[in-house]
């Protein structure tokens, strides 16, 4: 005698869900795999502080450059504006490696020196104020659209360059 099937199902076997079962989770898995190598997430804007460090370094090159060769009147003035223009420089680069979450030494990066086929005439105290005018007016703007630390940071950097070019480098005013 030939025993039938329980199954309400005849067609469905006990095999047959564990066969079925096993390609719908292989499936599920490669559809899921797929799905998430699809959603990556764009990469993250740079830091707005990065040209302001960028602009720190070069006004500090561009001050010691011109008291090399300034008069003794004015070059402790420019090695000052030098010193505190590299200290600006830290402080931001200490800033954007806090927020990118890595040591300041890894994000703080150097221009690269250019040569020239003869000795270039040394700044004038005009174009280190100019500088100086141009970090600060920078600075203030960038200040206005941030928040908290940032913005005070960036407003004390633009009112260190002010004081820079209209006291310590009276005869480098610019516009005025």
């Amino acid at each position: 005698m030939l025993s039938r099937d329980p199954s309400p199902f005849p067609a469905i076997t006990r095999r047959r869900v564990l066969v079925d079962g096993a390609r719908g989770l292989a499936l599920l898995a490669l559809v899921s795999a797929s799905g998430t190598a699809c959603a990556t997430t764009p990469p993250p804007e740079p830091d707005p502080l990065v040209p302001q460090a960028e602009l720190a370094r070069h006004d500090s090159e561009l001050a010691a450059a011109a008291a090399k060769a300034a008069p003794p009147t004015i070059a402790p003035a420019l090695t000052e504006v030098a010193a505190e223009r590299a200290r600006h420089a830290s402080a931001l680069a200490e800033e954007i490696a806090r927020v990118a979450g890595k040591s300041a030494s890894a994000t703080s990066s150097t221009s690269p020196t250019t040569t020239t086929a003869g000795p270039a005439a040394p700044p004038a105290v005009a174009d280190v104020a100019a500088a100086l005018r141009t970090s600060a007016d920078s600075a203030a703007k960038l200040a206005a659209t941030l928040s908290g630390y940032r913005a005070g940071l960036l407003g004390s950097i633009a009112a260190s360059c002010v004081t820079a070019y209209t006291v310590a480098l009276p005869s480098g005013k610019v516009g005025q």
